[in-house]
């Protein structure tokens, strides 16, 4: 499974609804070589930036580039620049995952639905007195196999943790209905409480870390808040959703809910712990500050060291039934070993899946997550079903590190819709066992802000894909924007870039195709910005590296 327990953690050396009525061997086989990104040979294809009048030059696009064995940032016209994602994970990065002492033991019997012991020895646990990091203590399952039925709710300070993943370790055997054999925190969704503050900065660029209120003096440093940029109807407009043939798909809504912690008041300005990831503009309706709850949150749990297996899951007679364009709690969408709700400064790691339908679902009320060393093998996706994805993320400051895939037709790596950022996918394999199709990046409405670093899909129908889907799906329109493609690799690969934002892709290694649905829209999507085209940048990873330079 690989052996950097806590990349992004930090080493000291180098389905529940959405709250817009959506459904919400890591061998390393990316080449790196030694080019350097000197800016004076940056090779910049072409960019998403909105085309300026014949007589005016071409705005420049935001990039990054390595000298001197550092990251310089460029911004372009606007202030926007490529982010920063070292935030993301457990504890926003800055810490290694806990090591929980063992509170509770339980051995596997030969027959019976274990499910209940298990839920009883959370509960024990759960009722322990936290350290001063907020841990209570691990359920250790013994070796063997535990008979478990979709819906283990974890809790806040405990681990469910088993004896590896190997043949004489731990294995989860799903049974019953397909579900999610464990979830984390509650559906509820952030609820706004006291001041609301409007920004008072006309635009505040993508990378950002800070911004001005009108009304400062009831934040405070330490806390957390939840920027807000809604979605409105001009907005819809200049991004021309409201022209494809799902435009009624979007409306206008709450928009991207970044949910941040204060490091720094001074004056009307407000520091934030990371950045923004889409940018916030008057004339498309600005944006607000406010203070929130979130019922049922669940923080400082991990599930880590076991394995688990969803071959029963794929018999239901409903596995195989269309999820109506959403990821339904039916089939094979439904079969996971995880959903993270409510959740912050929480963990996965070294666990190993097989036949699953689907994996692991990060949903957009968590944040600060980490799944690291994770396989999900094998995956099984009935004929004719619209692809699942083995990881999916619709929360924020979630890092995924150290990940095999293996299956066909499914996304292996991938965003929901309005997901806030920075998020990080990073070293990572996915493989078609049989040629179908698998495919990478955001699925649908604007996933804002991820990293897809150095990581390779093998197969003849491999691609990396950021584009305008149109009416694909649920009129997913715009899959994301502003996210960042490192050192990737794959068949192909589809860089696009929407008004008002960019997606970049340095070192992209595949064939360069247009948009599947290109010849749908009025006008035909602008290319996002390319920066040496088959050949592999240095650093090898944008992520470690930024990690390196925050310490």
């Amino acid at each position: 499974m690989g052996n950097k327990q806590f990349r992004g953690q930090r080493q000291p050396a180098p389905t529940a609804m959405g709250r817009h009525g959506r459904i919400r061997t890591p061998t390393r086989t990316v080449t790196i070589s030694a080019v350097a990104l000197a800016l004076a040979s940056v090779v910049v294809m072409q960019t998403g930036v909105q085309a300026a009048p014949s007589s005016a030059p071409t705005p420049r696009p935001a990039t990054v580039t390595y000298t001197g064995g550092k990251l310089s940032y460029s911004p372009d016209s606007l202030g926007n620049t490529i982010p920063d994602f070292s935030a993301a994970g457990y504890r926003g990065g800055r810490a290694a995952l806990p090591q929980a002492p063992v509170a509770v033991r339980v051995q596997a019997k030969a027959s019976g639905d274990d499910t209940r012991r298990i839920q009883a020895a959370i509960g024990q646990v759960a009722k322990r007195a936290a350290d001063a990091g907020g841990i209570r203590g691990a359920v250790l399952l013994g070796p063997g196999i535990f008979r478990v039925t979709a819906g283990i709710q974890l809790a806040s300070g405990v681990v469910l943790r088993g004896s590896g993943t190997s043949a004489g370790g731990t294995r989860l055997q799903a049974l019953g209905t397909p579900g999610s054999l464990i979830r984390v925190g509650s559906d509820a969704a952030y609820t706004r409480t006291g001041t609301r503050a409007t920004i008072s900065d006309p635009y505040v660029p993508v990378g950002a870390t800070t911004l001005s209120v009108d009304k400062p003096a009831s934040f405070t440093v330490g806390e957390q808040i939840v920027v807000q940029r809604p979605t409105t109807q001009e907005w819809i407009h200049a991004i021309g959703m409201d022209t494809i043939a799902g435009g009624d798909s979007w409306r206008p809504n709450s928009g991207i809910l970044a949910v941040r912690t204060i490091t720094a008041v001074k004056n009307k300005t407000l520091t934030l712990d990371a950045p923004l990831t889409t940018a916030i503009d008057n004339k498309y309706g600005g944006g607000t500050v406010w203070h929130y709850t979130l019922h049922g949150q669940v923080t400082e749990a991990g599930v880590e060291n076991l394995s688990a297996d969803a071959t029963a899951f794929t018999q239901d007679p409903n596995y195989g039934r269309p999820s109506g364009g959403k990821n339904s709690e039916a089939g094979a969408f439904a079969s996971r070993l995880i959903t993270i709700d409510a959740a912050r400064d929480v963990w996965v790691r070294n666990v190993r899946l097989t036949h699953f339908g689907s994996g692991f679902y990060v949903n957009d009320n968590a944040s600060r997550v980490t799944i690291e060393r994770a396989d999900d093998l094998n995956m099984v996706v009935p004929a004719r079903l619209a692809p699942p994805p083995a990881f999916m993320i619709g929360g924020q400051q979630v890092l995924v590190q150290d990940t095999t895939v293996t299956g066909d037709h499914i996304h292996a790596w991938t965003t929901q819709s309005f997901a806030a950022g920075p998020n990080v996918f990073t070293h990572g394999t996915a493989t078609s066992l049989s040629g179908g199709h698998v495919d990478a990046g955001p699925h649908m409405k604007w996933g804002s802000g991820t990293l897809y670093d150095q990581l390779a899909i093998k197969g003849n129908d491999s691609a990396f894909i950021v584009a305008n889907a149109a009416d694909g799906g649920t009129g997913h329109g715009w899959q994301g924007a502003n996210n960042v493609f490192w050192n990737t690799s794959a068949a192909t690969y589809t860089i696009q870039a929407p008004p008002t934002a960019d997606n970049w892709a340095f070192g992209p290694t595949g064939q360069q195709v247009p948009g599947k649905h290109d010849a749908e829209l009025p006008t035909k999507p602008a290319l996002g910005t390319i920066v040496s085209p088959g050949r592999p940048v240095t650093p090898a990873s944008l992520f470690d590296q930024q990690v390196l330079e925050r310490r």
